[in-house]
């Protein structure tokens, strides 16, 4: 008897069935939900530790952050009334307002010119005087990183306004001259985010801080990991992670 003539059909149910349950419905890439990570403030609600990050998502709190940066974006965000939890008008690029504010207040929030400045054109988001001083906008500036946390590998998203600006400017300019060199790119660098306390005798607030930048090497395989995280997640949209916080915890989407 020819061996190739034998039956083999007692074995093919088995190989069916491994391979229907391998295609079987999985979570896309494109359904995937980036978690955020916010800032606590003294004021945050019971149960809330003052000063530490917490995944709005899963809920849990952590005092640091050790990340490494893959990009980040600007926008702006104003709010009619220091208590209001839902702003009046939003931008998550800096330029215009975002097609679901329902009242815009100006077409555009401004431009960057040629030397690199912010001009404003929604009055808004220009600087003021008031009392003699010269005070920001009343339209926030906000800073939106997207990085992968280093004690899990999964990619988050943090908002930043004020006077947390402050210590981002000054990291993503200590970033620029290696950058620019040529030595590195910005997800090669790895940093703690820390919070420190602000306190006046009227007010208290944590605010966000860069540590220096510690830079791996570039031939490594961190670095060929990290430009793969980058080139699959580098066209995530952090309005998606505001509509699932939105969803389930309004005041959670919007908060900082």
């Amino acid at each position: 008897m020819n061996k190739t003539n034998k039956n083999y059909s007692h074995k093919k149910p088995e190989q069916k069935a491994k391979k229907s349950q391998a295609s079987g419905d999985r979570l896309h890439e494109s359904d995937l939900v980036i978690r955020r990570f916010m800032l606590n403030q003294p004021n945050s609600r019971l149960g809330l530790q003052p000063g530490y990050f917490r995944n709005t998502f899963s809920g849990q709190e952590y005092q640091s952050l050790r990340a490494n940066v893959l990009l980040w974006h600007r926008g702006r965000v104003y709010f009619e009334d220091g208590q209001d939890v839902v702003p009046a008008c939003k931008s998550n690029d800096g330029r215009q307002p975002m097609n679901m504010v329902e009242r815009p207040k100006a077409e555009t929030c401004g431009h960057w010119n040629s030397d690199g400045w912010f001009v404003a054109e929604c009055p808004l988001a220009a600087w003021r005087f008031y009392n003699g001083r010269r005070c920001s906008p009343l339209c926030q500036e906000t800073w939106s990183f997207l990085g992968i946390l280093e004690a899990d590998g999964f990619p988050f998203w943090i908002s930043l306004k004020g006077q947390s600006l402050r210590s981002a400017r000054q990291f993503l300019s200590m970033c620029q001259e290696v950058i620019k060199a040529g030595q590195n790119e910005l997800f090669d660098c790895s940093i703690t985010l820390s919070t420190q306390l602000i306190q006046g005798r009227s007010f208290a607030y944590y605010v966000v801080r860069f540590s220096d930048p510690q830079w791996i090497p570039k031939n490594s395989a961190q670095h060929r990991k990290l430009k793969g995280h980058l080139r699959r997640y580098g066209l995530a949209d952090i309005q998606q992670t505001f509509d699932a916080e939105q969803a389930t915890e309004p005041t959670a989407a919007l908060a900082t």
